[in-house]
């Protein structure tokens, strides 16, 4: 920036959101593979959410939330691509951003993917980058190039940027040295969170048709290999990470780090067995639901020490409230469903939530209550207006809730619902409540019922979208 004394000294605000990137394949969160390195070195520096979950998936209901500090059931976008449109009245933070006097950046494909059904993720940009995503190719290095050209631009105004990562998104395909770079090819490696071993045999009997054609589109050498496919997830975030490193670093040297709020965060996770899927992001367990967040505040920010580990439960809604709060920028009129994590941050407060209520409709209609300790989870079997839904393989779909104790089964591998009636009615109950509170004052149908696409749209597009290696 200019040293002019009108210079506006509000800091830069830089969203770095990261596809489907689990936590628990990161360093900082405690994965033993050294994936992050980068995304470590920042963590070390700022402060870490240790349980975050969002609030709707997968992609466009996740950042619609994050950008608006609503709920899905308030904003109404609960698939991607989306089949809703964001009311106008909605003001996301760009646009709050530039009325505020930020210049505003996106690096982002929301807008162009999905045949322009996101058009809103272009509201309160200077400069909207669109891009059309394309695995198996250097696309982040693309992506970086541009936002270090627009963040070390000499500007009198603070400025907003959000650069939006695919790598770890399926089709996995890192260049090398990546694609190699995680693979014991004499290891087994266990499934997340001490599950047994996977044998790709026992993935692909689960359901052959979609399986195969899954795999088939990653083009993999080796696609027997479970080490190997893993590996390859891995790879992405290690290749991601490198351009994550390339970012900060390019901030650091043009000197705007100090008075940068930086913030990383995923949409969602992905899938490595949990609920009976792999290789996707669908099912409302906390292998899909829990995010990476890690907020790293301005140089001497007054609110908090500036690192350390958080505890209390945050949402992908409490992103707005926050960085309005952190920036000076006003909030919207409206009320929001988001809170503040202010609190969690400078240690005032222990919790600003006791619970995240989550929603998908994309692949399977469902509704899930997470708590610190339990979970319930709601799957809808039916539409609005009583047409059957299938589950993600185009089966019939089993209605039964689960309930799941986080404190002896984190891995979610054991219902409890038969063997807990009473807790699973208090759970249901209570999901119930949270939800008609944030439907209030709506008429139309429940909107996860019945809006998402069915199995053959996606089988039909699955191998035919992706450029390959």
């Amino acid at each position: 920036m200019n040293d002019d004394e009108n210079v506006d000294r509000r800091p830069n605000i830089v969203i770095v959101a990261v596809d489907t990137l689990r936590p628990d394949h990161l360093g900082c969160y405690g994965y033993p593979i050294a994936t992050s390195p980068a995304i470590d070195a920042l963590a070390a520096e700022s402060v870490v959410f240790d349980q975050a979950y969002a609030a709707g998936i997968p992609t466009t209901p996740s950042f619609t939330t994050l950008l608006s500090g609503l709920h899905p059931y308030q904003h109404r976008v609960v698939t991607h691509p989306a089949q809703v449109h964001l009311d106008e009245d909605i003001q996301l933070l760009p646009q709050l951003a530039k009325e505020s006097g930020y210049v505003t950046v996106a690096l982002d494909n929301l807008v162009v993917q999905g045949l322009g059904k996101g058009t809103w993720f272009a509201r309160g940009y200077d400069h909207y980058s669109g891009f059309l995503y394309k695995p198996f190719g250097d696309q982040s290095t693309q992506l970086t190039d541009r936002a270090l050209e627009f963040a070390t631009k000499p500007r009198d105004k603070p400025l907003l940027l959000f650069i939006h990562y695919w790598d770890p998104h399926t089709p996995y395909g890192p260049l090398p040295p990546y694609d190699e770079m995680h693979y014991r090819p004499d290891e087994v490696p266990p499934g997340p969170q001490g599950m047994p071993a996977v044998d790709m045999a026992q993935v692909r009997a689960i359901h052959p048709d979609y399986y195969e054609a899954f795999l088939a589109d990653m083009n993999l050498r080796h696609p027997d290999d479970y080490a190997y496919v893993l590996a390859q997830y891995d790879g992405e975030i290690s290749q991601v990470d490198h351009q994550i490193g390339r970012l900060i670093n390019g901030l650091k040297a043009h000197q705007s780090w100090d008075n940068t709020l930086l913030l990383l965060v995923s949409d969602h996770g992905e899938c490595f067995g949990e609920g009976g899927l792999y290789f996707d992001h669908h099912g409302l367990y906390d292998a899909v639901t829990r995010l990476a967040m890690i907020l790293k505040l301005p140089a001497g920010d007054r609110s908090g020490p500036g690192q350390g580990r958080v505890d209390g439960m945050v949402s992908h809604e409490d992103v707005l409230p926050t960085l309005c709060e952190l920036s000076g920028i006003p909030r919207p009129a409206y009320d929001l469903t988001g809170r503040s994590m202010v609190p969690l941050i400078d240690g005032s407060a222990s919790e600003i939530r006791s619970s995240v209520v989550s929603v998908e409709s994309t692949r399977q209609a469902s509704a899930a209550l997470r708590t610190t300790t339990e979970k319930v989870i709601v799957p809808y079997a039916a539409d609005a207006a009583g047409l059957p839904l299938p589950d993600l393989y185009g089966r019939p779909r089993d209605p039964a809730p689960r309930l799941f104790d986080l404190r002896d089964d984190p891995a979610e591998r054991c219902d409890q619902a038969l063997q807990r009636p009473a807790d699973l009615a208090r759970m249901s109950a209570e999901l119930d409540r949270r939800r008609s509170s944030l439907l209030a004052g709506r008429t139309d149908p429940v909107p996860e019922q019945g809006l998402g696409l069915p199995y053959d749209f996606f089988m039909h597009r699955r191998g035919r979208t992706a450029t390959r290696r």
